[in-house]
């Protein structure tokens, strides 16, 4: 009987060893592709010269950055430098517990500068870095494994593994029962997303010309996110089962994807899902040589059964708690600074995507009058220069999009703070009787599945002086 009981653990929540050393190379080419995509704007996002000066950042979030010690570029540079090179030796397997803290302390602290540029991807990547703090993910395919491949266990089985695979699950299962509004229910909700026109892609403006559809695809995202995640714990015929669950993940998230602007979301979730192919690609590996995982030093010494069980029981304890954080934000039971701790640590608390449907489409424009009365836009008007291309790059950026729409809504200062600074970068490259005088920024909404017509409403008006904008 308890043969048969570990034989069940083992197929639910053991990780091939193999698994693992893929897991580690695709989350570390992750971290790096990240890092790129946001190096071409690290003034602009996480500098003192940007739309987000220190001085603009909430707590608790600066308490968990690094990079609130200095907000010159240089310092800025110097983070995402030392990044990357976390990330590389995370790639090849060197010193890889000493990689995996860097990187997991290197990522809160960058997500931590700048929450306003981030989504639902960036919450699971720091989950799945935590608790690869735990697991020995340089046992296979890495410099560290290289001549100890006959002393290391085939499987992987602790707390952590456990934590690492019901994290994933959680993802979906939390965003299909966090879906409560009268939207889903009405199955109105898909259609009022694809009202998001920034965020769409081709094929969503093609769904959305068919609403009877979509009000099929709503009840079926829910009961999707709810019921496949549990279908991967069936403790019976587990690898057949999860051999059609995952690939209708993979299909899931190819379809958001092609549908909705996501950036790198849905490569993090298909990242997210390679431990459980330990099951499916090398099934005949749980029987051998299994060897319990749970300290941070695997393979360096043999640990006392005692000390395995305390250290299991206390990553329990932590992945018990992390779920029970993720239930309780359901009924809104933690306060806003303690959500957004266990969420930068790697608890994430806010998988709730989507569970409140937009209802308007809002966009902001940027108007000035000029020295001599002309009216331009500050954003789109005389691309002619690189410094106008640049800033026209930064407003079309997938995370500067996010920017805007989550700091105006979260921070009383920005609205005028980001009128100064694009007020200040117009001024760095006119002459005299070109500079801004008068600045305003214009809000416009317009009800999604509504023939009513567009409002718009002056935000903030600001005059500026000479003095004020060089």
């Amino acid at each position: 009987m308890a043969q048969r009981q570990t034989s069940i653990l083992r197929e639910l929540f053991g990780i091939d060893a193999r698994c693992l050393g893929v897991f580690r190379i695709v989350i570390a080419l992750i971290i790096l592709a990240d890092l790129l995509l946001r190096s071409p704007f690290i003034v602009e996002n996480y500098t003192d010269d940007g739309f987000l000066p220190r001085d603009l950042v909430s707590a608790p979030d600066c308490y968990l950055s690094l990079q609130m010690l200095d907000g010159s570029y240089a310092f800025q540079v110097g983070h995402f430098i030392l990044a990357g090179i976390g990330g590389l030796m995370l790639l090849v397997g060197f010193r890889t517990r000493t990689a995996t803290a860097i990187c997991w302390l290197l990522t809160v602290s960058l997500h931590a500068r700048n929450a306003f540029v981030l989504d639902a991807g960036d919450d699971l990547l720091r989950s799945m870095l935590f608790w690869s703090l735990f697991l020995p993910l340089g046992l296979r395919y890495s410099i560290d494994g290289r001549k100890k491949v006959a002393q290391n266990p085939h499987v992987v089985l602790s707390a952590a593994s456990a934590a690492l695979l019901l994290q994933f699950a959680c993802v979906y299962f939390f965003a299909g029962w966090f879906k409560t509004s009268e939207e889903w229910a009405t199955g109105t909700a898909i259609e009022y997303a694809l009202g998001q026109k920034l965020w769409i892609r081709p094929v969503g403006n093609l769904l959305s010309q068919y609403p009877n559809l979509l009000r099929y695809l709503t009840r079926a995202v829910v009961w999707f996110e709810i019921v496949a995640p549990l279908c991967l714990f069936i403790p019976f015929k587990t690898r057949s089962i999860r051999m059609f669950v995952i690939p209708a993940f993979w299909m899931f998230q190819f379809g958001l994807a092609i549908t909705i602007r996501l950036h790198i979301f849905p490569l993090i979730t298909a990242t997210a899902t390679i431990p459980f192919l330990s099951s499916v690609i090398w099934p005949n590996s749980f029987g051998n040589n299994l060897e319990a995982e749970g300290t941070a030093k695997t393979g360096a010494r043999k640990v006392s059964r005692r000390g395995r069980i305390a250290w299991n029981a206390t990553l329990a304890v932590l992945a018990a708690t992390a779920i029970c954080i993720q239930a309780a934000h359901f009924g809104k039971s933690l306060l806003p600074t303690e959500e957004r701790i266990v969420s930068l640590i790697g608890w994430n608390a806010i998988w709730s995507m989507y569970s409140n449907t937009p209802k308007y489409l809002y966009q902001f424009s940027a108007e000035a009058t000029l020295a001599n009365a002309e009216t331009i836009d500050l954003v789109n008007s005389e691309v002619t220069t690189s410094d106008r291309m640049r800033t026209q790059q930064l407003h079309q950026s997938y995370r500067f999009r996010y920017f805007l729409q989550m700091a105006s809504s979260a921070s009383p200062d920005f609205t005028s703070r980001y009128l100064a600074r694009l007020v200040y970068r117009w001024n760095e490259t006119q002459t005299a009787d070109r500079f801004v005088v008068q600045g305003r920024i214009i809000g416009t909404s317009k009800a999604i599945r509504d023939t009513a017509p567009v409002e718009s409403t002056v935000l903030v008006e600001i005059g500026f002086s000479q003095a004020e904008t060089r």
